[in-house]
């Protein structure tokens, strides 16, 4: 028992040991390091301070002003003025390209990217519309529904018929709002009938059966029996 006690004592007095020894070597690598640790702190506390800075002394006012540019080129863009809201009047307010150039990095920047990107579509220009579209950031399960949709819309107006479908698959998905779900579901039903993939377009429109059986007065199990009918007699 006695022997036994000698061994853990030894064993403790070895682990003391050791931590004393590591917190000797942390002790003394700090000491000789210290100027290069105090850089490394100094530079983490001024970026981050310059980055609070920049937010609050040129991001959120520049947002600010953006939010103002655009209450114009929206009220214009909502009566159909599309031309004039994309592109501003000179002298008198900026367009949504001009905020987009200009405050781009803002909340109301990026907002102006997707009006813009839509302006864009209604315009025909759906390349500037893909670009636009694209870089817009959102969260919002609604938004991103409509920015995926806009997208597939635009692809498949550029006869780019595969990425267009994909894309408005994923704009269903992206949300349960019931109206995007099957608006987004039928047209990548429909596209992919054009593109002759029945299987997929069968499973589209089943998704809304399953979910909304009476949405558009049944028209979607309308074409749940004729793809059924199509698939079967393809074997």
């Amino acid at each position: 028992m006695a022997k036994n006690n000698k061994k853990e004592e030894f064993a403790t007095e070895q682990f003391v040991q050791k931590l004393d020894k590591t917190a000797f070597n942390v002790e003394a690598f700090v000491e000789k390091n210290a100027k290069l640790i105090g850089y490394i702190i100094g530079g983490i506390l001024v970026a981050a301070i310059g980055y609070f800075a920049y937010m609050k002394l040129v991001v959120d006012p520049k947002s600010e002003t953006a939010f103002k540019e655009m209450a114009q080129a929206e009220r214009l863009f909502d009566q159909d003025s599309i031309n004039v809201a994309l592109n501003g009047a000179p002298g008198s307010f900026q367009g949504l390209q001009q905020i987009v150039d200009e405050y781009g990095n803002t909340d109301a920047g990026n907002l102006a990217k997707f009006k813009a990107g839509v302006a864009y579509y209604k315009l025909g220009d759906f390349a500037s519309a893909v670009k636009l579209l694209e870089d817009f950031k959102t969260s919002d399960d609604i938004m991103l529904a409509q920015k995926f949709g806009m997208l597939g819309n635009s692809l498949v107006q550029s006869n780019k018929m595969e990425e267009g479908l994909s894309y408005l698959v994923k704009a269903a998905e992206a949300t349960d709002l019931e109206t995007l779900q099957t608006m987004y579901f039928t047209k990548a039903g429909q596209i992919a009938m054009e593109l002759g993939k029945n299987q997929d377009a069968l499973s589209y429109f089943q998704k809304i059966v399953d979910k909304y059986p009476n949405v558009n007065n049944g028209e979607a199990e309308k074409f749940v029996e004729r793809l059924k009918y199509a698939t079967e007699t393809a074997k």
